[in-house]
C-alpha cells in the first residue's frame, strides 16, 4: 500500500513512475513492452513472476543444512524468493532502452526488493534510497543483522515511515532517514462527526492485527467486565466489531470469552467502508505491539473519535495524538479496559461528549508527505546529474 499510494500521487504530480512489484499467484506477469505505450497519468505497474527460489530444495535436508541455505539466500538474494529478485532485475534492464529510471525507491519490509533495487540502481548509474518501513529486528534474523545492512549498503539516503523506524535506521544503517509517514486516505477525514440516531447502537471497533493472543484476552475480558454491569436493554444496544486479517484469532477469543454483546468479525474491508465504520464509531481500539509504529493511529485520529490502544503506545503516538487534538486512551489491564468504555458510555449516551479540537490532520495526507518523499528524490536526481 505504502509503495502504490506514493506511485499514484508521483504520477498526479506528472512524474513517469514504474511501480515494481511480484506477480500475484495464479496471474501472469505483465507484458513489460507495454510501456511504450502506456498512459503516464498513472503508474506503470511491473509485475515480475516469483519464480523458483532457487534450484536447492530445503525440504530434503537435514535441518543444519536447511538453515544454512536459509542464510545462503537472505545473503545473496534478499530470502525466499529470490527467483523474483533475479526476475526483476533482468526484467528492469531489459527495459533500459525504454525507461531508465532517474532514481529507484525501495521500502523494505521485504529484503528481496532492497536486493533487487540495489542491483537495479549499480546496473543503471543511478541512485537509490532505501525505505525503513518495518523493524529491522522484527524481520532480520539476529545472527545476519549486520551482515544484511552491508549487502544492502551503497543508498543515496534513507527515509523511514516513523520516527520508531527513523531511530532503528540510525542505529542499523548508522544513517539520518528522512521521515516520510505513509499517507491518510481521504476517506478518513471529516469535517464533523455523523449525526446521531436515538437507536444507534455503542460501537466498539477492534482494528488491525491482533498479534498478542493474551492481549486480545485482556482486552476482551475488560469488554465483557463492563458489559456484565449494563442492564439486559442496554447491551443491546451495544456492538463489538472486528476489522482485520486475524478472523479466526478473534473469533476464536469471542467464544471462548463469551461476549456477551453482538459480534461482528467483518476481516479487511474496502477503504470507504472501513472509514465509514471507524467514523460511526464510539471507541476505534487496537492491540498495539511494541515493535512497530502503528499507521493506523494516524487514520483513526483522522475520523475524530476516541482512539484506545491496549496495552500501551509509544512517545511518538502520543505526540501525534497530542498535536492533532485526538483522544488517545491506554489501559494498562482490564479492569481499567472497564472503567473506560464505562466513562466513554456515559459520555456517549448522555451526548455530552467534547467536540474533538484538531490540527494539521491533512499534513498527514498522501498528497502532503508525497511532497515530502518528492524534495528528496528530485534532490538526489539534481545531485546525480550535476556529477
Amino acid at each position: 500500500m505504502r509503495a502504490w499510494r506514493f506511485a499514484e500521487e508521483f504520477a498526479k504530480q506528472g512524474h513517469q513512475v514504474v511501480l515494481l512489484c511480484a506477480a500475484p499467484e495464479g496471474m501472469l506477469a505483465n507484458n513489460s513492452a507495454d510501456i511504450a505505450h502506456h498512459d503516464w497519468q498513472r503508474p506503470f505497474i511491473l509485475a515480475c513472476d516469483s519464480g523458483q527460489a532457487g534450484w536447492l530444495d530445503k525440504n530434503r535436508l537435514p535441518l543444519l543444512a536447511r538453515k544454512g541455505a536459509t542464510v545462503w539466500r537472505m545473503l545473496w538474494q534478499g530470502g525466499e524468493l529470490g527467483g523474483w529478485t533475479e526476475n526483476a532485475v533482468r526484467t528492469v534492464r531489459q527495459l533500459a532502452e525504454t525507461f531508465r529510471p532517474d532514481v529507484v525507491w525501495a521500502t523494505f519490509g521485504m529484503m528481496e526488493a532492497v536486493i533487487a533495487a540495489r542491483r537495479i540502481a549499480r546496473h543503471l548509474l543511478c541512485p537509490w534510497v532505501l525505505d525503513i518501513k518495518d523493524n529491522w529486528e522484527l524481520y532480520v534474523p539476529c545472527g545476519l543483522r549486520r551482515l544484511m545492512v552491508v549487502r544492502t549498503s551503497g543508498w543515496a539516503a534513507l527515509t523511514a515511515n516513523s520516527r520508531f523506524t527513523q531511530e532503528k535506521a540510525r542505529f542499523w544503517q548508522r544513517g539520518e532517514a528522512t521521515v516520510v509517514y505513509s499517507g491518510v486516505d481521504e476517506a478518513f477525514f471529516t469535517n464533523g462527526l455523523p449525526e446521531r440516531q436515538d437507536d444507534d447502537p455503542f460501537r466498539i471497533n477492534l482494528i488491525g492485527g491482533l498479534y498478542f493472543p493474551e492481549c486480545l484476552d485482556t482486552f476482551l475480558t475488560g469488554v465483557n467486565q463492563w458489559v456484565a454491569g449494563l442492564a439486559p436493554a442496554e447491551r443491546k444496544r451495544v456492538r463489538l466489531c472486528y476489522l482485520g486479517g486475524d478472523i479466526h484469532l478473534f473469533a476464536a477469543a469471542a467464544v471462548r470469552l463469551d461476549i456477551g454483546i453482538a459480534v461482528d468479525a467483518l476481516g479487511y474491508r474496502p477503504v470507504e467502508e472501513m472509514a465509514r465504520c471507524c467514523r460511526n464509531a464510539a471507541v476505534n481500539a487496537y492491540i498495539a505491539h511494541p515493535g512497530t509504529f502503528h499507521h493506523k493511529l494516524l487514520e483513526l485520529l483522522a475520523c475524530k473519535r476516541p482512539v484506545l490502544a491496549y496495552p500501551t503506545e509509544s512517545e511518538e503516538s502520543r505526540y501525534l495524538a497530542r498535536q492533532l487534538g485526538g483522544n488517545l486512551l491506554e489501559p494498562c489491564d482490564a479492569r481499567e479496559v472497564t472503567a473506560l468504555l464505562d466513562s466513554l458510555y456515559r459520555l456517549w449516551h448522555s451526548r455530552s461528549e467534547p467536540p474533538p479540537v484538531f490540527g494539521c490532520t491533512h499534513d498527514y495526507s498522501w498528497r502532503m508527505q508525497t511532497a515530502r518523499l518528492s524534495n528528496l528524490l528530485i534532490t538526489l536526481r539534481r545531485q546525480n546529474d550535476s556529477l
